[in-house]
């Protein structure tokens, strides 16, 4: 794969809903050591209390992008279920590696959540030799599976990803293919040239989605390796000819399943699938207050209000609670998969 770089700059208070009264009955139930009513959809057997000061999630990348509204989105509603704020902190950086670092350097008390993505938290340990590992978060859940899409503009010649693939074979220096190094989307664009052994002439963007989309409208590339959902955007303007999901895509019905399309080779869904975790040795040392915040998160997931927030924003096609076991599984087959691709990711 000849790899053509091209470097572009790289681009969440509320008062507890709970009345007087209840906070009064909350206070008394958690001295007593029972269930706490929470202030969305009934009550929890809440075994710690928490928060008991405001909350800080730390963001590894700038504002204004999916995770960055992802988080804030979850922070705004989250707060809204104690008494305490919750801040979003953005802290960007060499595709998120300097985030994570200042994320496990803060203090470790249950207050500072990681909102990332996976496999760029694999590709910051993989590919930039970062000095932390997966051991050290606890996974509560990755809310958002966004898949890959292999997308053209509307007007392009290839109506179908066999159209792509064979003019690529016949002529791999006369196609031009994009990919955000550092992304999901990154990790399945080289999975799939891999498989398929194809050797287009390859453009990079290290400022994510938006530069690539400029790109691709502008006709600088002839495809790109880009966001199902973020895609939606661009509507009429381009067309998805094949997404990394083995189902089809809900906003791209007429996009193949690369394992439909191609169903000899085996690629994982991969894509950008965005997490929250704290640290693993707070999670380890107090296992009762972990509980809490899990279960706390998960009835913020699924209240009424939080449903109808993600529906509004058309996140709810990617959006699930899975769970730490399920999250934890499926981030480490993730990592998994960047280790088997780091040569060809790292330009070997």
């Amino acid at each position: 794969m000849n790899n053509h770089n091209e470097c572009l700059p790289t681009t969440t208070l509320f008062k507890s809903a709970l009345s007087f009264q209840n906070r009064i009955a909350v206070k008394a139930l958690l001295v007593g050591t029972v269930s706490v009513v929470t202030a969305i959809g009934g009550s929890s057997a809440y075994a710690q209390e928490w928060p008991t000061e405001n909350v800080r999630l730390i963001i590894p990348f700038g504002a204004g992008g999916s995770v960055d509204r992802f988080s804030r989105g979850l922070a705004q509603h989250w707060e809204n279920t104690h008494d305490y704020s919750m801040l979003v902190d953005n802290r960007g950086g060499a595709s998120g590696l300097l985030g994570a670092r200042t994320y496990l350097g803060s203090p470790d008390n249950g207050h500072y959540i990681f909102a990332g993505i996976q496999p760029t938290l694999s590709m910051n340990i993989v590919t930039q030799g970062a000095d932390f590992s997966l051991d050290d978060f606890t996974f509560i859940n990755v809310e958002q599976r966004d898949y890959t899409s292999i997308t053209v503009r509307a007007d392009s010649p290839y109506e179908t990803i066999q159209d792509l693939v064979d003019a690529i074979r016949d002529d791999p220096s006369g196609v031009t293919v994009s990919m955000a190094t550092g992304a999901g989307t990154h990790l399945f664009g080289v999975a799939f040239l891999d498989a398929l052994e194809l050797d287009p002439q390859v453009v990079t963007f290290s400022g994510g989605g938006g530069e690539q989309r400029t790109d691709l409208l502008g006709g600088h590339s002839d495809a790109a390796f880009s966001s199902a959902y973020g895609d939606i955007t661009l509507g009429d303007k381009v067309r998805v000819l094949a997404v990394s999901s083995h189902e089809h895509f809900p906003a791209w019905p007429d996009a193949q399943p690369v394992i439909e399309a191609y169903p000899d080779i085996n690629i994982p869904e991969i894509g950008d699938n965005r997490f929250i975790a704290i640290h693993k040795s707070f999670a380890e040392a107090n296992p009762e207050v972990l509980d809490t915040i899990v279960q706390s998160y998960r009835d913020v997931y699924n209240s009424d209000a939080y449903q109808a927030h993600i529906k509004n924003q058309g996140s709810d096609m990617i959006s699930d609670y899975y769970g730490p076991e399920q999250s934890t599984a499926f981030i480490k087959e993730m990592h998994e998969v960047v280790e088997s691709y780091s040569d060809i990711l790292q330009g070997e």
